[in-house]
């Protein structure tokens, strides 16, 4: 006996060993190209956060660097020496100031890169904490020279006017009145040239103490900014986690419509079956209502 036309044989069984390991492959293959896709993601990520790493390690000598300006500066006596010095810091406090906000920048954007993984959120978040302590070492080195830089001006100045109050020292040192208070001061000196150079100083200090003011400034608004990022991300993964959630739901809604709609055709295919089964006895019944007589009768 041929079994080839058997009516319930499938050529084209898609569970046979053949199928069976192609589809196999293929899964492989797919899971290695995620893998492999995902952790090319995760090395290019790890090297941006190593280039802001290695960014804030300039940043941090920079900063030394400035403390050491202040501190000497406040030491140093030849006049030539101290200009000097003032220049090289004006130029590492630009230098730092420009850094600054390339590295806040850098940090901002690998967080949002970093928003969907966990691994990659600690590492952005590591840089954002090294940066605000940063950040604080610089505002607390900028206030301890604000401070000591107006004493030390505070003391130039008694030297000019040793009978003023505190109130004409603060007015002087805080340049209230421009250049009118030095001019007094010089004019009501004993010892002219000594009181030039003191008055000379007190304003260069001045004008110090306003660069380290807008700098102060700067460097809270940096802090800020910094510190309201964790809330902005915090705003970000939570939308993303509303979507998700709502993704969820319509995935849920839509197994749900698909089920009844897979229940509704069983139904109906169920219904056609019982429907050929009544036709089918129908049929006989007229079979043998009619032609079983006609044949008994001829007989």
């Amino acid at each position: 006996m041929s079994y080839n036309n058997d009516p319930f044989r499938d050529d084209s069984n898609p569970y046979d060993e053949e199928s069976f390991e192609m589809n196999n492959n293929n899964n492989i293959t797919s899971s290695n190209t995620q893998d492999h896709s995902s952790s090319s993601d995760f090395i290019t990520f790890m090297n941006t956060i190593n280039h802001i790493n290695q960014k804030l390690n300039t940043y941090e000598s920079l900063i030394n660097q400035i403390d050491r300006y202040h501190n000497n500066l406040l030491i140093e006596v030849n006049g030539d020496n101290s200009i000097n010095m003032r220049n090289e810091l004006d130029n590492l406090v630009s230098q730092a100031s420009d850094l600054q906000y390339q590295l806040k920048d850098e940090i901002k954007n690998s967080q949002r890169l970093g928003l969907n993984d966990i691994n990659k959120q600690t590492q952005a978040e590591n840089s954002r904490q090294k940066f605000l302590k940063l950040i604080q070492d610089y505002r607390i080195i900028d206030s301890n020279y604000k401070d000591e830089n107006k004493q030390q001006a505070m003391r130039q100045y008694k030297i000019v006017q040793p009978d003023a109050t505190a109130e004409e020292v603060e007015n002087a040192i805080n340049d209230v009145g421009g250049q009118q208070i030095f001019s007094q001061a010089l004019l009501n000196a004993n010892r002219r040239g000594e009181a030039k150079t003191a008055l000379d100083e007190v304003q260069t200090r001045h004008q110090e103490l306003l660069k380290l003011e807008k700098s102060m400034a700067e460097l809270n608004q940096l802090f800020n900014d910094m510190e309201q990022l964790v809330l902005e991300q915090q705003e970000v993964i939570e939308t993303i986690d509303q979507n998700v959630e709502a993704a969820q739901e319509d995935v849920e809604q839509g197994i749900g419509h698909t089920t009844k709609a897979v229940k509704s055709a069983r139904t109906a295919r169920k219904n056609k079956i019982r429907c050929y089964i009544i036709c089918a006895l129908i049929v006989a019944v007229v079979v043998v209502v009619v032609v079983v007589p006609s044949v008994v009768v001829n007989r």
